[in-house]
C-alpha cells in the first residue's frame, strides 16, 4: 500500500469533514426559533431584554453568522466542542455518554443483521429462481417497505402491552432505586429495540449479498471449478461466497454508522437514552451547540468508516492495487 495514497485519502477525509461540518453549521443556524424563545414558552414567563442580550453575548449569538462560524471552527481545532444550553455541560461528554447507550443496541443488532442477512442472501443467491427464493425475496421487500418506527410501535403494542413479555420503554425498571444497577434488567429492556433494529437491517444485507452471489456464480472461474469436478459445497464456500463477500466489506464498516442515524425513531419510541433520543431532545429545545456536536460525531464516524473500508478492501482482495 503506497504511503502517498494513504496521505491523499487522509487529505480527502479532512476535506470531507470540513465540508460536512460547514454545511451542518449553516443548516442548523437557518432553523427557526432559538433556545431562549423555547425556554420562555416552556416556563410561561418573560425575561428582560437585558438578560436575553446577556445570554446571547455570553455564547456569541449576537455576532454575525460568519463570525460565529469561524469561532466554531477555531474551537473545534482546539478540541472544544462547546457547551450545551440545555444541560450546561461540555457537549463532548454528553455525546460520548449517549453514544455508549446507542452502541449497546447497535453492536449486537449490526452483527446479528449481518450474520442473518449474509447467510440468507448467500444461500438464496446460490439457489436463485426457486419458489422459496422468490418467497423470501417478497418477505424482505415487505419488511424493507415498512418504516422502522411502524415495526417499533407494533412490537411495543404486541410484545410489551398485550403479551407483557418486555417493558414498554426505558432502560431500567423502577426497582433500580432500591437494588441499584441491574445489568440483566438493562438487557431485558434492550432486547425489544435490539430485535427491531436487527429486523429492519436484515433486508439491506440480504439484497447486497444475494445480488453479489448472482453476479459471482456466473463468473468463468466458477464454471472452471465445476469443470474440474469440485463439489458444489467447495465451490460455494471456497470460491463463490469468498468473492461475493467483497462488496460486504464496505457495508459492514458503514452499517453501524448508518444505524446510529437511523435509530432516532426507534430510540424515541422505546425511550432508550441514546444518540437518537438525544437528537430529538436537542431539536425540541433548539439546543444548537448540542445538535452541532451530534452531527459532528456522525460525520466523524462516517468518514472513519469509509477510510477503514477503503484500506481493508485492498488487504482482502489482492487484485485491488491501492494507489496505482
Amino acid at each position: 500500500m503506497r504511503i502517498e495514497y494513504v496521505i491523499k485519502r487522509l487529505f480527502y477525509c479532512f476535506l470531507a469533514f470540513f465540508v460536512g461540518i460547514s454545511i451542518t453549521f449553516v443548516i442548523l443556524h437557518l432553523m427557526p426559533g432559538d433556545y431562549i424563545s423555547h425556554l420562555l414558552i416552556n416556563i410561561e414567563s418573560t425575561i428582560s431584554p437585558e438578560a436575553s442580550e446577556a445570554f446571547k453575548h455570553k455564547f456569541g449569538l449576537d455576532k454575525s453568522l460568519t463570525e460565529q462560524y469561524f469561532i466554531y471552527i477555531d474551537n473545534l481545532l482546539q478540541g472544544d466542542w462547546g457547551y450545551s444550553f440545555e444541560y450546561g455541560v461540555p457537549i463532548l461528554n454528553i455525546v460520548v455518554e449517549k453514544l455508549r447507550w446507542t452502541l449497546i443496541l447497535l453492536i449486537p443488532a449490526t452483527l446479528l443483521s449481518l450474520l442473518i442477512g449474509v447467510f440468507i442472501g448467500a444461500y438464496f443467491g446460490w439457489k436463485s429462481g426457486s419458489k422459496l427464493d422468490l418467497s423470501v425475496l417478497n418477505v424482505m421487500i415487505f419488511i424493507r417497505a415498512i418504516p422502522s418506527y411502524w415495526w417499533a410501535l407494533m412490537f411495543v403494542l404486541i410484545f410489551g402491552f398485550y403479551l407483557g413479555l418486555f417493558p414498554l420503554g426505558g432502560y431500567m425498571g423502577i426497582g433500580v432505586l432500591e437494588s441499584g444497577t441491574d445489568y440483566l434488567d438493562i438487557l431485558h429492556h434492550s432486547l425489544l429495540p435490539m430485535i427491531t433494529l436487527t429486523l429492519c437491517s436484515i433486508p439491506g444485507n440480504y439484497y447486497l449479498m444475494r445480488n453479489s452471489m448472482l453476479l459471482t456464480v456466473g463468473e468463468d472461474y466458477i464454471i472452471t471449478a465445476r469443470g474440474k469436478g469440485l463439489s458444489e459445497k467447495d465451490i460455494l464456500f471456497k470460491h463463490t461466497v469468498k468473492n461475493a463477500m467483497l462488496p460486504m466489506v464496505t457495508m459492514i464498516t458503514l452499517e453501524l454508522v448508518f444505524m446510529i442515524s437511523g435509530s432516532v425513531f426507534i430510540e424515541t419510541i422505546f425511550s432508550w437514552p441514546g444518540m437518537g433520543m438525544l437528537m430529538i431532545d436537542a431539536m425540541n429545545a433548539r439546543d444548537l451547540p448540542l445538535l452541532q456536536g451530534i452531527f459532528l460525531m456522525d460525520t466523524l464516524l462516517i468518514i472513519i468508516a469509509n477510510f477503514t473500508a477503503d484500506m481493508l478492501y485492498s488487504c482482502i482482495d489482492p487484485r485491488v492495487k491501492v494507489g496505482e
